[in-house]
């Protein structure tokens, strides 16, 4: 019986630290698109993994809203940017945080002011395509205003 009250305490007590509660320090941030990140896809600070995308909707305005968890408070200033990155060219997904300048830190539950979207290779790629089109357009166009040959200042006389 002591044995089973033991269980119990230990596993309430696991719930209280580990669980969704508010000892977790969390912040929001916006973004136009966010493809590519889910939930449980790492937040990073230089390159560690500090956090994960706890929570994803969409705002009224149409914005996906993105809260990160961390297990522990993290001091990043106000200005700090989440910025959406890709782990090498066709890699996953993760969250960058870069920190800022800022005297004053983030507080829990804070809103990230700077972001930057998930760069969509398949946009990048028809953004190639496209200036590629019109500078192969431009170099096969004839020359609206052919160039003026220069005259010779020297005049030569009628024979």
């Amino acid at each position: 019986m002591v044995l089973a009250a033991g269980l119990i305490l230990i596993t309430l007590t696991n719930r209280l630290n580990h669980g969704e509660g508010e000892s977790l320090f969390q912040l929001i941030a916006d973004f136009d698109r966010v493809d590519g990140v889910h939930l449980g896809t790492p937040v990073r600070v230089a390159g560690v993994d500090i956090g994960t995308v706890a929570q994803m909707s969409v705002d009224g305005r149409g914005r996906a809203l993105l809260s990160f968890r961390f297990e522990s408070p993290i001091d990043l200033p106000d200005d700090t940017a989440a910025v959406i990155e890709t782990d090498g060219l066709f890699g996953q997904k993760y969250v960058e945080l870069r920190p800022g300048g800022s005297d004053r830190n983030l507080k829990n539950g804070a809103r990230i002011s700077f972001t930057q979207d998930a760069v969509i290779l398949e946009d990048l790629v028809a953004l190639i395509v496209q200036r590629a089109k019109a500078a192969q357009a431009a170099a096969a166009a004839p020359a609206e205003n052919p160039p003026v040959e220069a005259t010779s200042p020297v005049q030569t006389a009628p024979n």
